[in-house]
């Protein structure tokens, strides 16, 4: 069942986590893949591939703090904490091994990670409050968002396999 979550526009439907893959579009499964590939390198270049994949970049921030033209490998690297990426592309792959949600916007159908960032439960256990952990960038530990809670970077791709966003909240 998809509901509509508090605090999110009303036009808004989400799924409760799901946690099985073989649910996603293989539209969507493929760039998943093409993404984790690329982090698998080590090598934030690597990821140039699946973002130039799509027509259009994959935003990075939510503010707009980058100007449209930028390198978005640039971006990513002074993204991360080490000016080098490799805490993009640990986030990456931390975001990629949590749950997901389905978000239908209108017409659109939107694929979400982690499912924690719009179902902001306790954690189960010590793991998977270690797990969430993972998913917030270095420089959000300090901040809480507007719940108190962590500000979970996360990653949107549309049903038609399009990488929408990797950003954390603003």
């Amino acid at each position: 069942m998809i509901r509509k979550p508090k605090g999110e526009a009303s036009a808004d439907a989400v799924s409760p986590p799901i946690a099985d893959l073989t649910l996603l579009p293989a539209a969507v499964a493929k760039i998943r893949d093409r993404i984790l590939a690329a982090c698998e390198t080590g090598d934030v270049e690597a990821l140039r591939v699946p973002i130039d994949w799509n027509e259009t970049r994959p935003l990075f921030a939510r503010s707009g703090a980058f100007k449209a033209g930028t390198d978005p490998i640039e971006i990513l690297k002074a993204l991360s904490f080490d000016r080098k990426g490799r805490e993009a592309i640990s986030l990456i792959r931390a975001i990629f091994a949590e749950p997901y949600v389905k978000i239908m916007r209108g017409p659109t159908t939107l694929y979400e990670w982690p499912a924690f960032a719009r179902h902001p439960g306790p954690p189960a256990n010590a793991e998977d409050a270690l797990a969430r952990w993972r998913c917030v960038r270095f420089t959000d530990l300090a901040r809480a968002n507007a719940e108190g809670k962590p500000r979970a970077t996360r990653i949107g791709i549309a049903a038609d396999g399009v990488w929408h966003y990797f950003w954390s909240e603003d």
